[in-house]
């Protein structure tokens, strides 16, 4: 099937909410949405925030970009990014902000998505190095080492990839070029200048200070999120221990490697229910406290990217437009 990745995503997002649906009370759930301090949610919303903005800093120490407009700008370039990924399946608005990028900023849309790709692996290993400090402090359970030592390793493989095409690109392109005389299929012009471009993108990394910059913003920015993450515990009247935001805060976020609707629906909710359980949180307060973080994350990722929209000159049709158009910048590797 062409959309397997779609249609598997809704199957795991139907069963998560029925699954939520099922064991749920709700009389209680209603209950503990009506005791929280909603008032709490201010300091969660303003951390929120503030975590995006360092996103958007380790973005620009990847693309080196001085001449598109610094950190605010590529901070409201993936604003709407995270915007369009709330409401669209398979990440299309990681595609629309590199595509943005590339058209307002110069670069080669290849070289754009090649730092997002870092990203992704940078976001793996901070989470599991934050994840193994506190192993001394949570008990897991057994099942859940299996999805997290897998995550990992493909973690680690894809960062020692990354680690080879940025350290030794003009070998990775020797390499390439050995392999394509004898395949040819791959001997085009416009594949080794697609290869030659992932190579140049990732010449960022090929400085140990630029790999510490990169993964120590990407640690703080998950940091961050697990501030964000105690504050609204407060709200719904949640006394944690320390190591319990921090916990669901890996769990959630390693879980949205697996297929789900738009923003993971379902899915998260689910994990925060399960992880909250491991505290002795009962099931009406957890699903109350999963929802009102999704409901911060969806009033704060369209009044951010609504407002990024607004500053950046575009639209919703406009966006539509674009993401209709072919990315032409994959064959511009002399751009950035």
């Amino acid at each position: 099937m062409k959309n397997w990745r779609l249609w598997a995503g809704i199957l795991v997002t139907v069963a998560c909410l029925v699954w939520l649906v099922r064991g749920t009370d709700l009389r209680g759930l209603c209950e503990t949405l009506r005791q929280t301090q909603y008032v709490w949610l201010v300091p969660a919303f303003l951390v929120y925030v503030l975590g995006m903005w360092v996103r958007a800093l380790r973005w620009s120490l990847l693309l080196q970009a001085r001449g598109l407009g610094g950190v605010s700008r590529l901070f409201r370039l993936a604003n709407i990014g995270y915007l369009v990924n709330s409401v669209t399946p398979l990440r299309l608005g990681d595609v629309l902000r590199a595509y943005l990028c590339a058209e307002r900023g110069g670069f080669s849309l290849v070289r754009v998505l090649s730092t997002l790709v870092v990203e992704r692996i940078g976001d793996i290993l901070a989470l599991l190095l934050i994840l193994s400090a506190l192993l001394p402090f949570v008990t897991l359970p057994a099942e859940y080492a299996g999805p997290v030592l897998a995550i990992g390793l493909g973690a680690v493989l894809g960062a020692l990839l990354l680690a080879v095409l940025a350290v030794r690109g003009e070998w990775s392109l020797r390499q390439f070029d050995r392999v394509a005389q004898r395949v040819p299929a791959l001997n085009t012009v416009s594949l080794r200048r697609l290869v030659q471009s992932v190579t140049e993108g990732l010449g960022v990394l090929a400085t140990g200070r630029s790999v510490l910059a990169v993964l120590g913003t990407s640690v703080i920015a998950w940091l961050i999120s697990g501030v964000q993450f105690y504050w609204v515990a407060r709200a719904v009247g949640l006394r944690l221990p320390w190591s319990a935001p921090f916990l669901m805060v890996c769990l959630t976020s390693l879980g949205m490697v697996v297929p789900a609707s738009p923003g993971s629906l379902g899915v998260i909710e689910s994990i925060t229910v399960l992880t909250l359980g491991l505290f002795r949180v009962d099931r009406e307060t957890a699903v109350g406290y999963a929802l009102v973080l999704r409901a911060l994350s969806y009033v704060t990722l369209a009044g951010l990217g609504l407002y990024s929209l607004w500053q950046e000159g575009l639209d919703l049709a406009g966006l539509r437009k674009i993401a209709a158009q072919p990315p032409s910048g994959l064959e511009n590797t002399s751009a950035g």
